[in-house]
């Protein structure tokens, strides 16, 4: 089952907020700060940055980079070729493939966009001579 970030996200946010949910963005310094919130349940969106707020030092970042193409609403299907993915969405399609453990940066890296679009179209080129 999939389903389209966008779409979901943002219902998901509705029903919280409906429901009464608050979102307060803050920033921590130390855990004690976050044990001292008025609140029963906190949910720890903090990513890469919990390595040092928690003093996590076997968290490791795991980059992936997608590629995302114009809307082909003729595309009506997803494929997992390998360690490749194509997820058609009704806001574009997803190319995806990467797995980068280690890297830290948040910088899209043009060369791994070229490579992603190039596998995939070699994957759908081999598909011709079927």
């Amino acid at each position: 089952m999939l389903i389209e970030p966008p779409i979901y996200l943002t219902a998901l946010m509705q029903d919280f907020l409906i429901a009464g949910g608050k979102v307060q963005v803050r920033e921590f310094h130390e855990t004690e700060e976050i044990s001292r919130l008025p609140e029963r349940l906190v949910f720890n969106c903090t990513g890469l940055g919990a390595k040092a707020l928690f003093k996590d030092e076997e968290l490791t970042p795991v980059k992936g980079q997608l590629t995302f193409l114009l809307l082909q609403p003729e595309i009506e299907y997803s494929v997992v070729p390998g360690r490749l993915y194509m997820f058609s969405r009704q806001d574009g399609i997803v190319l995806g493939g990467t797995h980068d453990e280690g890297n830290w940066s948040l910088d899209v890296d043009n060369q791994i966009r070229d490579q992603i679009v190039a596998k995939h179209k070699e994957f759908f080129d081999s598909m011709r001579a079927c």
